[in-house]
């Protein structure tokens, strides 16, 4: 009995050791994120109406990609917070899948593409 017990247990770590199982920082982004197809109208859709030259809250602009990629991480702590640090400000939450998208944009370098 107890050698049943201990082949069983050498198989459950052979097999919990498979390289496929091992997280990334990639996982789940799958293709490039396109900054101009898929980042643009995001930010230019919930955060421009604030985050503009005329009226910057908060002195953030967001209207080109140099000023969306210095901002990134920032951004996304934003749309990641709950309460008043939510963004965008007075509106519903992104969607996790838009959140993820944006992620994805900054795991993969924040292309300017």
């Amino acid at each position: 009995m107890r050698q049943f017990f201990l082949y069983g247990l050498f198989l459950s770590l052979l097999c919990s050791c498979a390289k496929d199982k091992v997280p990334t920082e990639f996982a789940g982004c799958g293709d490039t994120v396109s900054f101009s197809q898929d980042i643009q109208p995001l930010v230019e859709m919930n955060c421009v109406g604030c985050h503009n030259e005329v009226a910057p809250a908060n002195d953030v602009i967001l209207t080109n990609h140099t000023r969306i990629a210095n901002e990134a991480n920032r951004m996304l702590n934003s749309m990641q917070a709950s309460g008043i640090d939510l963004m965008p400000f007075g509106g519903p939450p992104l969607n996790d899948s838009l959140i993820q998208l944006f992620q994805c944009w900054i795991l993969q370098g924040k292309l300017d593409n």
